[in-house]
């Protein structure tokens, strides 16, 4: 499949709605996982979306979107929103929160399509950063109402 930046972008920006709701967060090796299934309203395209966490090392999250194309097997991790996961002289970003983004030029060079970074500063924890993840992937807002409703944030709200 010929994918270029215009799709890409139009994936991360185009209305989703969620087809399958989020599963409960299951431990995995030591991570929490779930997953849920959305489809962009125009029903052009098929997306799942998934949340892990370290059961150790909470800050060690991810929430990532991932695109399957109809007619081709396979499929492009298109963004994940990450937390900071550890000092590594080799990737300075992983002290920070930081975003992975699928470019052309990643996929044409044969590199992991979301292998170019950017730290952020859209979000500060665990709960942010899901609240982020589902505002940038451009989830409807009616769906982020009702099945990812905003925690309460003190004793009185």
């Amino acid at each position: 499949m010929d994918i270029d930046q215009n799709l890409i972008d139009e994936l991360i920006s185009c209305p989703k709605r969620t087809i399958k709701e989020p599963s409960s967060w299951k431990l995995e090796k030591g991570n929490y996982r779930m997953g849920f299934e959305l489809q962009s309203a125009d029903e052009k395209y098929f997306f799942t979306a998934f949340g892990r966490y370290n059961a150790m090392f909470n800050e060690n999250f991810s929430f990532g979107l991932v695109y399957f194309p109809k007619h081709e097997k396979g499929s492009y991790e298109i963004i994940r929103c990450n937390g900071p996961h550890g000092e590594h002289v080799q990737f300075p970003h992983h002290i920070h929160y930081h975003i992975h983004k699928a470019t052309q030029q990643n996929i044409d060079s044969g590199l992991k399509e979301d292998s170019t970074i950017e730290i952020t500063d859209g979000y500060t924890n665990f709960d942010e950063a899901f609240r982020f993840f589902v505002c940038y992937i451009n989830v409807i807002q009616g769906d982020i109402n009702s099945i990812f409703p905003v925690k309460q944030l003190t004793l009185f709200d």
